[in-house]
């Protein structure tokens, strides 16, 4: 339960962070990923099992991806691919899962819950340093 509170709080940290301080892209890219924490949590309530393909959180993560690697493409900044690569590392593990259905129940939630820090480790350090460097999206929207 602690852990669950703690990454709870981090993510609203780190997400506002990203919010309000990153621009278009945090503030998208914050969006995207708290609704699809929200529905992780409405998709675990759905499939409880990680024996087998959880499928509720499958499509879940498909969309985030989908939503970050669209927030990606129209960025200037790198951090927005960063955070769709470590989420694309977290599709390969339902990929494994459907690839080979014993698959460990355990290793499956594991891998498919890990890269959660990183990534929103990805938006503090992301849009910090875009900070540090004096970017803002006026820069960026020049194009």
């Amino acid at each position: 339960m602690a852990i669950a509170i703690l990454f709870w709080a981090m993510m609203l940290l780190c997400c506002g962070y990203g919010a309000l301080f990153g621009g278009r892209d945090g503030l998208l890219i914050a969006i995207i990923y708290m609704v699809a924490v929200l529905l992780t949590v409405v998709g675990q309530l759905i499939q409880q099992s990680w024996a087998g393909v959880n499928w509720p959180v499958l499509l879940v993560d498909f969309g985030l991806l989908c939503g970050l690697y669209a927030v990606s493409m129209r960025s200037n900044r790198y951090w927005p691919l960063w955070i769709t690569g470590f989420h694309l590392i977290t599709m390969t593990t339902h990929l494994a899962a459907l690839v080979a259905p014993s698959f460990a129940a355990r290793v499956y939630f594991g891998m498919a819950t890990l890269w959660a820090i990183p990534k929103l480790l990805v938006i503090v350090v992301g849009v910090t340093l875009d900070r540090r460097a004096g970017i803002s999206d006026h820069e960026f929207n020049t194009a």
